[in-house]
């Protein structure tokens, strides 16, 4: 992919409004090398969208899920041909991403992430980590991507797609899903239960991503995604109706409000202090919360006798980022956790939790 060279891309070409249109795979790392976002036509990247979408790659390769996208679009500028062998990207030349520009930076992120998990495991000598994670990264780098390319279309013209394309399918902000959806049954148990502890903890009822300037200790978006780890000790996105397999529908609020109570009585008062403690930051929560749904389901206990069992971690962990409970998340050079909301650093807080608890029980 260096200057000078051709790239052959095969496919099938067609007219669209008068426009033409190329519709063809292509691996991911050979799309990377290729395309280039164009700050006038596209928006600003939004990072924690990039995340989200991050933790769904990484959670579906690790658990040998498929990763489904809808096309990627394209704009070539002219610069794709016809040939005999199919169609030829210029040499030198790039194309212009329209659509899946975030989904093409968590590709990327993901792919970073693994090797940065690879390097790690080859230091401390987990070769067999090691080796697995490249798997991942091979699977990823090798992943299909469909796509559309738009071969004549001018910028003016991109960028009226870019509108048209967002406009049509915009999705609605998380915040406003969380304050007003009536279809989805945690949704409205976060609320209801929102309610009752907003005399108690400060709860941020719009944003799901709370900064260090922030002083709320969650959000509903975050209790939500704790609600469903409580219950269904999932750490990803949750679709379809509730499962409570471990107590009965008549119990939930009741669990739920005593599950965010207990983080009154383990966490320090400046609970939502993100600089000092680890306690308002999402990983830490939901690790709680998977801590707890272990315990239900290991040791055939209800619900609110695994809550109070978390009262243990108070005894052993003062809920800064220097404990020793998070060296596994620990950054040196920040003197901060670092990639704590990732899934498998979650089941690793959950285990060292978990750890704790039984060491004490016993």
């Amino acid at each position: 992919m260096n200057f000078g060279t051709l790239v052959n891309i095969g496919g099938t070409g067609y007219r669209q409004f008068g426009k033409k249109v190329l519709v063809t795979q292509m691996r991911f790392s050979t799309l990377q090398a290729i395309f280039e976002v164009d700050q006038e036509v596209q928006r600003q990247l939004d990072p924690q969208r990039r995340l989200e979408i991050r933790e769904y790659i990484l959670h579906s390769i690790e658990n040998e899920h498929g990763i489904y996208f809808s096309p990627f679009i394209f704009s070539s500028r002219n610069k794709i041909n016809k040939s005999e062998k199919g169609w030829e990207l210029e040499p030198g030349c790039k194309m212009y991403i329209l659509d899946g520009m975030h989904r093409a930076a968590a590709f990327a992120s993901a792919i970073n992430y693994l090797n940065a998990r690879k390097e790690t495991a080859e230091e401390v000598g987990q070769l067999v980590e090691a080796e697995t994670v490249q798997g991942y990264i091979d699977q990823l780098k090798n992943y299909p991507v469909a796509m559309q390319i738009f071969l004549d279309l001018n910028q003016q013209e991109e960028r009226q797609l870019f509108t048209d394309l967002n406009t049509e399918r915009k999705e609605a902000h998380v915040g406003l899903i969380m304050q007003f959806d009536q279809r989805d049954e945690y949704t409205d148990l976060t609320r209801k239960v929102a309610k009752q502890l907003e005399s108690k903890i400060e709860i941020e009822q719009r944003l799901s991503r709370l900064t260090s300037y922030n002083s709320a200790v969650t959000s509903l978006v975050v209790m939500r995604r704790c609600l469903i780890a409580l219950f269904e000790g999932l750490l990803t996105i949750k679709r379809g109706k509730p499962k409570f397999a471990y107590c009965e529908k008549s119990e939930v609020p009741d669990i739920s409000k005593a599950f965010f109570d207990s983080w009154i009585d383990m966490f320090p008062k400046q609970m939502g202090n993100r600089n000092k403690f680890v306690s308002g930051l999402t990983g830490i929560q939901l690790a709680l919360a998977k801590t707890v749904h272990q315990l239900v389901q290991t040791h055939s206990i209800t619900y609110f006798e695994a809550i109070n069992r978390l009262k243990i971690l108070k005894k052993y962990c003062n809920w800064k980022h220097t404990d020793p409970l998070f060296a596994h998340l620990y950054d040196p050079a920040s003197g901060k956790i670092k990639y704590y909301s990732s899934t498998t650093a979650i089941q690793k807080t959950s285990q060292e939790f978990l750890a704790i608890i039984e060491k004490e029980r016993k």
